[in-house]
């Protein structure tokens, strides 16, 4: 009976780590990149809660490894982010009406046309050295308390 708890105590914390891992995630190098940046722990797993403390983002470059982000989805997990540094990808709308907290937006690749911010959200924004065209879209964001004024 004791080698039984053990195995199922062993399955059950298996299952508990497949749930945090990048296949859940939109794109991996955001996971990468968050969990070097919130792994308060130093579990090698990013938790809802690690995810959710999470107040600044740098998906440009880390150490020698230049991020290429292939979906910006995932920012959604991170509804207290104040900063994010956008790198090199070939998306050229980037949903941030999940991040109401946002105090600073880089862009650092000139493809990106379109940001969505919530309404309400004012950014410092900084764009590429060479800028085409940003247009910014205010939406109501997701979960915003004062969506019933915009309705």
């Amino acid at each position: 009976m004791k080698h039984f708890a053990v195995l199922l105590l062993t399955l059950l914390a298996g299952l508990s780590l497949y749930a945090q891992t990048p296949d859940k995630w939109a794109d991996e190098e955001v996971y990468r990149c968050a969990l070097k940046s919130a792994d308060a722990n130093q579990d090698g797993v990013l938790s809802a809660e690690e995810a959710e403390a999470l107040t600044v983002l740098n998906l440009t470059v880390y150490r020698i490894h230049v991020f290429t982000v292939k979906s910006y989805e995932d920012l959604k997990r991170f509804p207290h982010l104040k900063k994010v540094w956008l790198g090199d990808s070939e998306i050229e709308t980037v949903d941030l009406s999940w991040n109401r907290e946002l105090e600073f937006v880089c862009v650092q690749d000139d493809r990106l046309k379109t940001l969505i911010l919530p309404v309400g959200c004012t950014p410092q924004l900084a764009y590429p050295t060479h800028p085409g065209e940003i247009t910014v879209k205010r939406v109501v964001g997701p979960g915003d308390p004062n969506a019933i004024w915009y309705q």
